[in-house]
C-alpha cells in the first residue's frame, strides 16, 4: 500500500507540471523539470547528479501496456517518441491521477478505520476509569487532577514525553468552583481527556514545553476557566 501510494504522488506531480504544456506545446524547460522531479539518483554535495548520463524516468515505475510505459518516461517528450497525441498523453496522465485518487482515498479510509478502534479503546479505558473513580457523596469543588489516568497511559508510549508524568500527577491540579463543575469522572472529562490524548497522537515528537502550553491553553478556554477559574498548579 505505501508503494502504491508514493507511485501515485510521484505521477500526480508529473501530471501537474506536465499536463498544461502538452496542450499547448511542451517547452524544453517543461522537459528538465521533469527531468529534474523524477531523477532520484544519487546526488553530489552540491545537489547534481552523481551519475548525470543516468536519469532515472517515469518508466521505472510499473505500468500497464508498452505505449502507457512509453508516455511515463517522459511525459514532456512522449508526444514525438511515443508517435501519440497530446489526448493521448493527457488521457493516460488523467489515468494516473484517478489512480492515485482512489489510493488516496483508500489510505484515508485505512487511517478513520484505525483512528476509530483507538477512540474505541480510549471509551473503554475512560468507562473503567468512571467505575474506578464514582462521583464522591459529597464532592462540593473537588480537586481534579489534569493528568488522568488514560492521558498518563498515553504519556507514557509517547516518543519524548514518557517518564515524565504520573497518573494523577500532583504538580498539575485544578479546583473546581463547585459540585456542578465537577465531580466524578463527567462526560466534559472525558471529552478532554480525548482531545489531549489525540494531540500526543499528532505530535509524536512534542517537547514538554509544547505540551504543557497545550494544557494551558484548553485550561484558559472560557468553558474550562467556568469550571477552574484559578487554572492548574501543584496541589495545595
Amino acid at each position: 500500500m505505501n508503494r502504491m501510494r508514493d507511485v501515485g504522488r510521484a505521477l500526480l506531480l508529473c501530471l501537474l507540471l506536465v499536463l498544461p504544456g502538452l496542450t499547448a506545446g511542451c517547452s524544453s524547460e517543461a522537459h528538465a523539470t521533469a527531468s529534474r522531479l523524477t531523477d532520484t539518483s544519487p546526488r553530489t554535495e552540491t545537489g547534481q547528479p552523481a551519475d548525470a548520463s543516468q536519469p532515472l524516468y517515469l518508466a521505472q515505475i510499473s505500468c500497464w501496456d508498452t505505449e502507457t510505459c512509453c508516455i511515463l518516461r517522459d511525459p514532456a517528450t512522449a508526444a514525438n517518441r511515443c508517435m501519440v497525441t497530446p489526448e493521448r498523453i493527457a488521457e493516460v496522465l488523467n489515468g494516473v491521477k484517478t489512480l492515485y485518487q482512489a489510493t488516496h482515498a483508500a489510505e484515508a479510509r485505512r487511517q478513520e478505520e484505525a483512528q476509530a478502534k483507538e477512540d474505541a479503546a480510549f471509551a473503554d479505558a475512560a468507562e473503567a476509569e468512571g467505575a474506578a473513580a464514582p462521583e464522591p457523596p459529597d464532592c462540593q469543588g473537588q480537586d481534579h487532577h489534569v493528568i488522568s489516568r488514560p492521558i498518563a497511559k498515553a504519556l507514557e508510549e509517547h516518543k519524548t514525553l514518557h517518564g515524565l508524568y504520573e497518573p494523577r500527577d500532583e504538580r498539575y491540579v485544578a479546583k473546581a468552583k463547585d459540585k456542578e463543575s465537577h465531580c466524578g469522572y463527567q462526560k466534559w472529562h472525558r471529552a478532554v481527556d480525548l482531545e489531549v490524548i489525540r494531540w500526543l497522537r499528532r505530535f509524536d515528537e512534542a517537547t514538554q514545553k509544547e505540551f504543557e502550553a497545550f494544557l494551558r491553553e484548553i485550561y484558559n478556554r472560557k468553558e474550562m476557566l467556568e469550571r477552574f477559574p484559578h487554572g492548574f498548579g501543584p496541589a495545595t
